[in-house]
């Protein structure tokens, strides 16, 4: 009959840490070279976090494709859901896991003001050169024929799927602006639901989309 595997671990150092580490004095792992005494300086943060809008594909940008940066976010939720499966056979009581496809979403908030809307700003660089006059866009009375704020998203004019990288930096560290910690192109983003929401109490109007994406592709910088 086959023995179960040992249930102890022999006090030894693994990877670098001691499995007998004294809690009260260490830290369990170093943050670059200060450890976590500068840890405000070199986490990621909100404030160093920025979003781009750009065509669909992040191969785009090889070509008249640009990437125009989205101010007024006050908010950003991103989810990227697996389908597991959970597999039995006969014979065992132990389970085991296939994954099938992955389904990624976020969700944006952008204050409303006297510049872009969000739906116009991230869709705008979607289009390039592509006819941009789609009817039920324009606001009444609106003379422009491609206005700033666009609110129906009934319209065909949001059926052209656009791309967003979001780049997070640190406070501190690299040129002392921060430094890039990771950057995510998001590619082939559809508009999944837009809302937003009037209070007498509220001093700022924020606009909410739901976006549905093909993928998150790794973005490196020169």
């Amino acid at each position: 009959m086959a023995t179960l595997p040992s249930d102890t671990l022999p006090s030894q150092t693994v990877q670098g840490f001691s499995t007998s580490y004294d809690w009260k004095n260490d830290y369990v792992s170093n943050l670059a070279e200060d450890g976590y005494e500068r840890f405000s300086q070199y986490s990621a943060s909100p404030d160093a976090t920025a979003l781009f809008a750009g065509p669909a594909r992040f191969s785009g940008l090889s070509g008249s494709g640009v990437l125009k940066p989205i101010g007024l976010s006050d908010g950003l939720s991103m989810q990227s859901n697996p389908q597991l499966a959970r597999l039995f056979e006969i014979g065992s009581n132990r389970s085991f896991f296939t994954r099938g496809k992955t389904v990624h979403s976020m969700s944006l908030g952008k204050m409303l003001a006297d510049q872009k809307n969000i739906l116009a700003a991230l869709s705008d660089n979607a289009y390039r050169n592509l006819p941009q006059n789609a009817g039920g866009t324009g606001s009444p009375g609106a003379t422009a024929p491609n206005p700033d704020i666009k609110m129906n998203i009934d319209s065909e004019y949001f059926n052209v799927p656009f791309g967003l990288m979001i780049m997070f930096k640190s406070r501190g560290g690299g040129d002392g602006n921060g430094k890039i910690l990771s950057a995510l192109y998001l590619e082939y983003c559809m508009f999944a639901g837009y809302s937003f929401q009037v209070a007498s109490q509220s001093p700022v109007i924020v606009e909410n989309i739901n976006i549905e994406f093909d993928r998150p592709v790794p973005v490196s910088f020169n």
